[in-house]
């Protein structure tokens, strides 16, 4: 919407627990958006929310480090798996040093002020167990249009009933959710206070939506990226919330990648099929061919892990560079006013450049591979041509192919 900048925002992990390979796959793919958006010549502004206050954070930590927790302990306990996360991300070659992480806990005071807006303005309520709701009927009244992120038929057949205070629950809970969670007796000492909200801590929804408002100075966020599975509630929410808040629409494009399975099975904790990226490190695999392994999918589809495809992942990833080694033994990447030699002119290389690049608007990653493959087997190209090529194009593939 900004022409000097594009605003991209990705939903990013609750720090709980470790990043399993489904979170980490949103993020890759977030990364290759991000990477593309650059080589087509745009400047990026990416945030990442970091939730470091939620259910899980703080029942762990309390689990962990006993009732009298506080935001000490909590942030203890969420920087442990926050600083995993990162390393996870540099393994991958995720650009985190182009990405702005807000924690949550860094922005209490900017959600209690965003919650009280919604109240004022009629959208958020404080009920009788002390927990302020946002109202899906009054949004319904003025806007028409919630849960239309999940289909134009969400609403068919459904009643908004009772208020619902958990964090996370299905789309046939079509409730009042939780802004400001009142403080209960098994949240500890973690809790924040507040003249009118009380005692107590933000929902989850909540989070995003202020996080944008703060990160982008309050203008609408240009692309937002996750998973399928935040499409409802969370996502759904956030786009209520935020309009209700500004009155603008909330976001100009979502990006949504799709379910990771595991051997055709959805990961759960009982089928004991839920792999971290130090999972596949310790078999002996590269973080960087799982990013491989990612790219040879389109984001909108399934992937199905097994540890046979990440096999042969590891192996096409390795014949790759040793294909490039071989290359670099007889010339090294040139500046791009360099390539053009006397016997080979300057329109077949851009030929290749202009077939990659017609590529990233779909992010048609196997077919990208594709021309680099192209690229590295071709007749007509000197060495230095041919890596000069596969520097650019490493530029969005991110698999350190030099």
């Amino acid at each position: 919407m900004n022409p000097a900048k594009l605003k991209m925002y990705t939903c990013g992990p609750t720090v709980y627990n470790f990043a399993h390979l489904g979170n980490l796959r949103s993020y890759v793919l977030a990364d290759l958006l991000y990477r593309a958006k650059k080589f087509s010549g745009e400047k990026v502004k990416w945030v990442m929310n970091i939730t470091d206050v939620d259910d899980k954070t703080i029942r762990n930590t309390i689990s962990e480090f006993g009732e009298g927790s506080g935001a000490e302990e909590l942030a203890k306990y969420t920087d442990k798996y926050y600083q995993a996360f990162l390393q996870d991300l540099e393994k991958l070659n995720v650009s985190v040093s182009d990405i702005k992480f807000i924690k949550v806990s860094e922005v209490i005071p900017q959600i209690q002020d965003f919650i009280i807006k919604l109240i004022d303005k009629g959208y958020a309520y404080r009920a009788e167990d002390g927990s302020t709701y946002f109202s899906i009927e009054k949004y319904q009244q003025d806007f028409g249009h919630y849960g239309e992120l999940v289909g134009d038929k969400f609403l068919e057949g459904k009643k908004i009933s009772a208020r619902v205070k958990n964090d996370e629950y299905t789309k046939d809970d079509l409730s009042d959710f939780a802004l400001w969670k009142a403080r209960e007796e098994n949240d500890g000492q973690i809790f924040w206070s507040h003249p009118i909200l009380g005692e107590g801590r933000p929902g989850w929804h909540i989070e995003c939506s202020v996080i944008n408002d703060v990160a982008f100075g309050g203008e609408a966020t240009d692309i937002h990226t996750g998973g399928v599975d935040l499409i409802f509630p969370h996502h759904t929410n956030e786009i209520a919330q935020s309009e209700a808040y500004s009155g603008q629409p909330f976001v100009k494009e979502w990006f949504h990648n799709e379910h990771m399975l595991v051997d055709n099975q959805k990961m759960s904790k009982s089928l004991g099929n839920i792999y971290a990226l130090t999972d596949l490190e310790q078999k002996g695999f590269s973080p960087l061919a799982y990013r491989y392994l990612l790219l040879q999918t389109n984001y909108k589809q399934k992937v199905n892990f097994t540890w046979e495809s990440l096999t042969a992942a590891q192996k096409g990833y390795g014949n790759l560079k040793n294909k490039i080694a071989k290359i670099k033994e007889g010339g090294s990447p040139t500046s791009r006013s360099q390539v053009v030699l006397p016997d080979s002119p300057l329109r077949k290389t851009d030929d290749y450049l202009q077939d990659f690049s017609s590529k990233l608007p779909t992010l048609n990653t196997a077919s990208a591979l594709a021309t680099l493959q192209s690229v590295i087997n071709a007749k007509d190209l000197s060495s230095p041509q041919k890596l000069e090529l596969v520097a650019q194009f490493d530029q969005v593939l991110g698999l350190k192919l030099l």
